[in-house]
């Protein structure tokens, strides 16, 4: 299960009611109660579902979604991206729950506070944000130093960029959990660079980032936004090879050993 279902079991602020909602929780129930195992890619995810229905907290197994180690096009180098600046990546569907209301203007704060960055900085906000194309556009009009493509950018240009850029972004909702695995937190792991998570504390990625992870805060707390991009800022002009996040539990986590691992694990608890 990637995603909560049916979609009235998502979490506030998703607010999906779908027509048959009641027979399709009923058929999911009978789902959960004859599984032999359930899959998960969160561990937050399969306890949330198994408090819609209670068999999945004794047959829910977690197996994150993994990297999948593609051959990057290295010749990829669009105009817009100058490797000698310290860039900040959000890549990826600006969905009406994922409001960038908050980077954007924590970003602006930023730059506000350290002029002289402004040289030397970049934020770049790829993919599609249709319900937030208003908002954004009123405001990095007047903010030269944000660069906007709010439609689908191809996969080597994404995947390629986020292994180049400063910092990677992962935005969620403004709630109080966020059960989901984003499909691009692998990526961004084996990027190797440090990630700006903006988002619950009670979410997935920051239960995988740990407790004491730093580069985190409420997708709305704009001071705070602007507190982390200024030191993350300050590293990239000390030694930009600092911004590096190199963790060998989670490069396994999403590695194919390990999905190879769980995998032998269901076998042989299949064989007893």
């Amino acid at each position: 299960m990637h995603d909560p279902y049916p979609f009235v079991c998502y979490p506030p602020p998703y607010d999906w009611k779908d027509p048959g909602h009641k027979q399709k929780q009923a058929f999911f129930k009978s789902v959960s109660d004859h599984a032999k195992f359930s899959g998960f890619p969160s561990m937050l995810l399969k306890d949330w579902m198994g408090g819609y229905f209670p068999n999945f907290i004794k047959t829910g197994i977690v197996i994150p979604h993994q990297d999948s180690e593609v051959e990057l096009n290295h010749s990829v180098n669009p105009t817009y991206f100058d490797a000698s600046k310290f860039n900040l990546l959000h890549a990826g569907n600006l969905m009406k729950q994922r409001n960038p209301e908050g980077l954007i203007k924590g970003f602006k704060l930023f730059l506000d506070n350290n002029p002289k960055a402004k040289e030397e900085t970049r934020l770049l906000l790829l993919g599609n944000a249709a319900y937030h194309k208003s908002f954004i556009e009123k405001n990095v009009a007047t903010i030269p130093e944000i660069h906007t493509q709010l439609s689908n950018v191809p996969f080597d240009e994404v995947y390629s960029l986020q292994k180049k850029v400063s910092v990677n972004i992962i935005l969620e909702a403004n709630s109080e959990i966020s059960p989901f695995l984003p499909g691009k937190f692998p990526h961004c792991i084996s990027a190797k660079k440090l990630i700006l998570h903006l988002g619950p504390l009670n979410s997935e990625t920051k239960r995988l980032l740990g407790e004491e992870y730093e580069y985190h805060s409420r997708v709305d707390d704009v001071g705070k936004i602007a507190l982390l991009i200024e030191r993350l800022y300050y590293i990239w002009k000390e030694d930009p090879n600092r911004l590096v996040l190199y963790r060998e539990d989670l490069l396994y986590y999403i590695s194919k050993d390990y999905l190879k691992k769980s995998i032998n694990d269901l076998l042989n608890r299949s064989s007893l």
